[in-house]
């Protein structure tokens, strides 16, 4: 509801009779027809004005609402009407109730009691030649609830009415708007759903609203779509998956609703302008000041990747639409790295020479480290109409007379010649007739934040209404170019407030540190595999703004999963046993991955003074080694012992292949003793005994005679001697 300024609503508190004093306080000031400050009761409500656009004179409209406050308290109503407005800073003046008059005025509804329920409904019927339209323009038109006895003001509401005479040439404004389908991520790594909330959006909440505007919308609004709300969206669509819960985790059965979702978007995009934004909607400024520039450009392919997968069709990337509309130079050349050759931001982040009176054009070009981009940029007033609560009394029909007299008002003036800027010569205002442009003006809506959660009434019926104006044409976002002469503009505008807004360098410094991890665990295996990549671009979303305690609840999943990980490739920490001076330890590497993975093994001594490591440098390690799946490896590791040996430990450091560190260094305890030494003076001393008796043996063979025979082969031996003796001599 639209609102008086602060200064009126404490002086009608103050001046208010006691029936209708309590209402009053209730009344808040605004700062725009279109923004609303929820209240207890609200004094006056408009609920009805037939026509946003009138063409004729003598065709009535008719104006409606309610007057509540005190049962039985006397009130009337009455209309305020002026002179056409020469500009828009003129409407916006009255629209706050600012220094802009409108004296004439006519009491519709004469004092009136309100009933037993402190209600009154009014109605009453105007020709626009009654409250003095007689050229085409846009006209203030206020409505009033005053105290039926002291007649002091109570509330007033002030809105627009647009005046198009049938006989006059209209000058045409071509209008692009762009709309999001974004959301938070729902999974922290690929595997793991932190909430459930995906099912109920899709079902009766948010995004089945958003389905529904889609369907409703037209062929003209520019749709940008969360490639990573499409992946989780397919996920819980197509098959069973687990919800992180306080005990572990929660099985849930493939949700229809999100295939209902899914195919009812896919079959509503078909004929609609798609963009994809980089995938998760990634804090791109954030990520830049915080030294991060990979995740902004894989976010950029990826969500290219993934919405052409998921919608069926090519979706291009090259347009991006940054989060709040603001940017600096750091982003926009970032963007500009990525391929992104069209930027959609708020009008207030190039605004235009404060010399120039009118609405420029809302494209332009920038130059950044890539070459020049496209500046598509939003107008701020019309934006806000689309982000109105509408469930506030009334805010819809005000929002919705608002947009079309602020593009009527666009219409109307008049272009500056060149060298003039500064003298604002309005057709509206002056009734001159108003030539059309060679090259119509573009202007484009656009909500301002991304978990827009829209009516789709609303704003399908604004989009017809506004095709239906006589002055507007609607085009699509694609087709806005810059024009051959633009407007001098100021450099990018990134206030205090918007780098305040980023997410925090702390958060992003994590992240970062995540992201190291992450590509480590992916690299290790022989065959490089994308495991974490998403994980990070999701930690990288500019949805955590503002949502601190979610996000470090990612963040810790994520951390996990990646150790979990890693910790499936490790050392074994058997303490070894080493006998003597010098010798092998053996190092034992155990690989539980379902995959090959190619590692090096670096080994230091922590006590030098007690074992040192026989290697240059006392640092020992391997060249590459490839471990098969659910396979070990053994390193034997040269060492000596310094000293009396004793327990001591060794640190032992796995690698990737390009020798950056996997893992936490794992400490090998090791027990050195003097074993060797003693066993060598056992067994010389053993030896030394052999030698002995080896040498008596012999000595005994060649002294002595061969002792007498004691068998009786041994007799007959000697017997037959003689005898042969004997017969050889005969």
């Amino acid at each position: 509801m639209i609102r008086k300024a602060a200064p009126l609503i404490l002086l009608t508190a103050l001046l208010a009779p006691t029936g209708m004093a309590g209402t009053a306080v209730a009344g808040t000031a605004a700062t725009s027809a279109v923004t609303t400050k929820a209240t207890a009761v609200d004094p006056l409500v408009i609920e009805q004005i037939s026509s946003g656009v009138l063409r004729d004179q003598a065709s009535p409209i008719t104006i409606s609402g309610v007057v509540t406050g005190t049962p039985s308290a006397s009130v009337r109503v009455r209309i305020h009407w002026g002179q056409p407005f020469r500009s828009r800073a003129e409407m916006a003046s009255f629209a706050t109730g600012q220094e802009y008059p409108t004296p004439s005025y006519s009491t519709k509804v004469q004092a009136t009691p309100l009933d037993g329920a402190g209600k009154l409904r009014f109605e009453f019927t105007v020709a626009p030649r009654d409250i003095g339209m007689t050229r085409q323009g846009v006209y203030p038109l206020a409505i009033e609830v005053q105290d039926g006895v002291s007649l002091q003001s109570i509330e007033i509401e002030r809105t627009f009415l647009t005046y198009v005479p049938p006989e006059q040439p209209v000058p045409k404004v071509k209008l692009a708007m762009a709309m999001p389908i974004v959301d938070r991520p729902h999974r922290a790594s690929d595997d793991d759903f932190m909430d459930d909330d995906l099912r109920a959006s899709v079902s009766t909440g948010r995004l089945a609203s958003l389905l529904d505007l889609v369907q409703k919308s037209g062929r003209t609004v520019t749709w940008f779509v969360d490639p990573a709300l499409l992946d989780d969206a397919r996920r819980t669509a197509t098959g069973e998956y687990t919800v992180k819960t306080a005990s572990g985790g929660a099985k849930k059965a493939a949700d229809p609703a999100a295939r209902r979702w899914l195919d009812g978007l896919r079959a509503a995009l078909t004929s609609r302008p798609v963009v994809a934004t980089p995938y998760a909607d990634p804090d791109v400024t954030a990520l830049v000041h915080a030294g991060l520039d990979a995740p902004t450009q894989d976010a950029v392919k990826k969500g290219a990747e993934v919405a052409g997968d998921v919608l069926g069709r090519e979706i291009p990337t090259s347009t991006t639409w940054p989060v709040g509309g603001a940017l600096d130079r750091d982003g926009l050349d970032e963007l500009a790295t990525a391929g992104v050759r069209t930027v959609l931001m708020s009008g207030a982040t190039l605004p235009p020479d404060p010399q120039i009176a009118t609405t420029p054009d809302a494209a332009t070009t920038v130059d950044t480290v890539s070459g020049s981009l496209t500046a598509l940029l939003t107008d701020p007033t019309l934006s806000a109409a689309l982000d109105v609560d509408t469930s506030l009394p009334g805010a819809a029909l005000l929002a919705r007379q608002r947009f079309l007299a602020e593009t009527a008002m666009i219409a109307f003036e008049q272009p500056q010649p060149a060298g003039q800027a500064g003298l604002s010569q309005q057709a509206g205002a002056t009734g001159q007739a108003v030539q059309p442009q060679q090259q119509p003006r573009t202007v484009i809506a656009a909500p301002s934040t991304r978990l827009w959660n829209p009516d789709p009434e609303f704003v399908s019926g604004l989009i017809k209404a506004a095709s239906s104006a006589p002055w507007l044409q609607l085009t699509t976002l694609n087709s806005v170019r810059p024009g051959k002469v633009q407007v001098p503009r100021s450099d990018l505008v990134y206030s205090d407030q918007d780098r305040a807004a980023e997410l925090t360098r702390s958060y992003l410094g994590g992240v970062k540190k995540l992201s190291r991890q992450a590509v480590i665990a992916e690299t290790v295996t022989a065959e490089q595999q994308k495991l974490f990549g998403d994980a990070i671009l999701r930690l990288a979303s500019a949805s955590w703004r503002g949502d601190a305690k979610r996000a470090g609840g990612f963040v810790k999943q994520v951390r996990a999963s990646i150790e979990q990980r890693v910790a499936l490739v490790s050392v074994i920490d058997t303490p070894r046993a080493l006998a003597g001076t010098n010798g092998q330890v053996p190092v034992s590497v155990d690989n539980s991955l379902p995959d090959s993975v190619a590692i090096k093994i670096r080994v230091t001594s922590d006590d030098r003074s007690r074992l040192g490591i026989d290697a240059p440098g006392g640092v020992y390690e391997t060249e590459r080694l490839d471990i098969f799946k659910n396979r070990s490896q053994l390193v034997n590791v040269p060492v000596t012992v310094h000293g009396s040996g004793g327990e001591s430990t060794i640190a032992v450091q796995l690698l990737t292949a390009d020798g950056k560190p996997y893992g936490k260094e794992v400490h090998v305890t090791v027990r050195a003793t003097g074993y060797t030494g003693i066993a060598l003076v056992i067994v010389g001393a053993a030896l030394a005994i052999m030698l002995a008796a080896v040498v008596m043996r012999i000595l005994r063979r060649r002294s002595g005679k061969s002792p007498p025979p004691s068998t009786p082969g041994a007799a007959r031996e000697q017997s037959t001697v003689p005898a042969e003796h004997g017969e050889g001599q005969a």
